[in-house]
């Protein structure tokens, strides 16, 4: 067998990883409730040898993930990681100023983040955040705006691929009324809306997790096409 056969069919025979980070939607939850992530919802949709490492937690913003040493977690990972990066709800809340990141801000720590990935040899994917089931006088209400955008900025600037997961959830959360939408999460009432905490549950974490497979089937790239069952 010739050395680059070899090569060849060593590096084919290693799993690749997929590194997920990013908050609540997109989080491993466990049996005990009945909120459940996108992520968590394409568990039978990976190929063989694909490893999934899911990072994201309930009300993670991307100042904390970047602040809690990312830098040493991203070190560590082994080759053929694809980082998969969905921040922006919690990042917004001026009131927490643990989470809280201006925009400006966020647009610093995305594109930092996303050198760090590539100087470790980390491929990085942008999702925009999942739409977020507000509603005033029945109409959908866009609380996500300026950090959407700048997503899709940093990932055009930084010529990384964007899975716009904002624009498909919001086309399908505008198509119901709020009684509509409130089967796909835990729960779903005025007080929680306003205080942006609400989860999908396992038939809205299909739904967007099916979004999600098709988004990543779309990119160009042989490589992200492999990872996914078609």
């Amino acid at each position: 067998m010739s050395a680059m056969l070899f090569l060849s069919m060593t590096a084919a025979a290693r799993p690749r990883t997929l590194w997920m980070v990013g908050d609540g939607s997109m989080a491993q939850y466990s049996d005990s409730t009945t909120a459940r992530g996108w992520v968590q919802a394409m568990d039978g949709v990976w190929r063989k040898r694909t490893k999934v490492i899911n990072d994201a937690e309930l009300g993670l913003s991307l100042r904390a993930f970047v602040e809690a040493d990312a830098v040493r977690r991203l070190e560590k990972k082994p080759n053929r990681t694809i980082m998969f990066i969905q921040f922006g709800p919690n990042d917004l809340k001026e009131y927490n100023l643990d989470k809280y990141s201006s925009l400006d801000a966020f647009n610093r720590r995305l594109m930092e983040l996303i050198d760090l990935g590539h100087k470790n040899k980390v491929n990085v994917i942008l999702c925009t955040p999942l739409a977020q089931p507000y509603y005033q006088h029945g109409e959908l209400i866009d609380r996500l705006g300026a950090y959407v955008e700048a997503i899709h900025r940093v990932g055009m600037y930084k010529n990384v691929a964007v899975i716009d997961l904002e624009k498909l959830t919001h086309e399908w959360l505008a198509s119901m009324t709020p009684e509509q939408a409130a089967a796909y999460y835990v729960t779903l009432d005025k007080a929680q809306l306003v205080s942006g905490e609400f989860q999908l549950n396992a038939e809205g974490a299909a739904i967007v997790a099916d979004m999600a497979k098709q988004a990543i089937l779309d990119i160009p790239s042989k490589k992200l096409r492999k990872i996914i069952k078609k």
